[in-house]
């Protein structure tokens, strides 16, 4: 068995920081991130074990004008297969049973622990879901970057329609660009996937209780063990379902009508009675909220799925999600 070194489990130094006078302290959050995204997207089950098969539209039958008594032909639709990847996502938290057992609360330490886990690993997942890539490592799916990267490029779909890709142009340069996300979710557009057999729907979180592993020393030693665990892919049926609005500049306040312009012409491009959601960062959505003195696209409303007050761009809730970067490498329009 592999050792386990100082860098991947707790030790009496570490958790002596949160202990002073005999109790536990409070401790600032400041690693702590807002990712809706992992609450508004549906899960579904895939149609195999940890990947999933799919067939999407690319043309449909064409019917004929004819003069009376003359023949026709008959058509077709057509159908393209495309394949998606459900990665393992997993974590593991070791606590040795000497170091946690002379803490005053050593329940409330692991607690207070397991709580940070949770929150490093759903940031982890929520920045895969927009920047992860599997050009290097095939077990792990492509986050929307990489699927919707160039402004007016050919639509994979229909490539005889340039420049309906769903990435739109704000003309932003260098690595200090933003992008908005507009995303319908659906079961039949984009939503996750998980393990078709996972009655958990691929999250799971095991507290193994006390485990023997090998120390620096090579000897055995008891440790507080819980596995964190999710199993986790998306699916886009449908890649109208998603539209970008990449390269924004840092500098917001000079852009706001050709942002407007972009949200809108972006929104209406997208079929289907579904609502759409907008996402964007910390500095967008400040700035977006300052807006909503101006009553005209921006506002706040509970009329969304969870009945509660957001910030919305006309129909659109909008929602801040840590994950997205300010610091975007502009991409050139095709």
């Amino acid at each position: 068995m592999a050792e386990l070194g100082m860098d991947t489990r707790y030790h009496l130094h570490q958790l002596g920081k949160l202990t002073k006078n005999n109790k536990v302290i409070n401790m600032g959050k400041v690693l702590s991130e807002d990712n809706p995204i992992l609450k508004d997207m549906p899960i579904v089950p895939s149609n195999e074990i940890l990947s999933y098969t799919g067939v999407r539209e690319s043309s449909l039958p064409t019917p004929q004008i004819i003069e009376i008594g003359d023949g026709w032909d008959a058509s077709k639709a057509e159908w393209d297969s495309f394949s998606e990847v459900i990665s393992m996502f997993k974590d593991r938290i070791d606590i040795p049973r000497d170091a946690l057992r002379i803490q005053p609360n050593y329940a409330q330490l692991r607690a207070i622990i397991r709580d940070r886990h949770i929150e490093g690993f759903g940031q982890g997942v929520a920045n895969h879901f927009y920047y992860g890539t599997s050009t290097a490592t095939p077990e792990k799916f492509d986050g929307l970057d990489i699927r919707y990267k160039t402004p007016d490029a050919t639509n994979p779909i229909n490539p005889s329609s340039a420049g309906q890709y769903g990435v739109y142009d704000m003309a932003g340069t260098d690595s200090d660009t933003s992008s908005i996300w507009l995303i319908q979710w659906a079961v039949d557009k984009i939503c996750g996937i998980c393990p078709v057999n996972d009655v958990h729907m691929g999250l799971r979180y095991e507290d193994k209780g006390l485990v023997y592993v090998t120390a620096e020393n090579g000897k055995e030693r008891e440790d507080y063990r819980a596995e964190l665990e999710w199993d986790l892919g998306i699916k886009v049926d449908d890649y109208r379902a998603v539209a970008r609005i990449r390269n924004i500049e840092s500098a917001l306040s000079a852009i706001d009508a050709d942002l407007w312009k972009k949200i809108i012409e972006a929104r209406n491009n997208f079929k289907g009675k579904e609502p759409v959601w907008l996402y964007c960062n910390g500095k967008i959505f400040t700035h977006l909220d300052i807006l909503t003195a101006d009553k005209q696209n921006v506002h706040y409303s509970d009329k969304n799925p969870y009945g509660t007050p957001m910030l919305m761009f006309r129909d659109m809730p909008i929602r801040k999600c840590d994950a997205l970067l300010e610091t975007e490498t502009a991409v050139a329009a095709a």
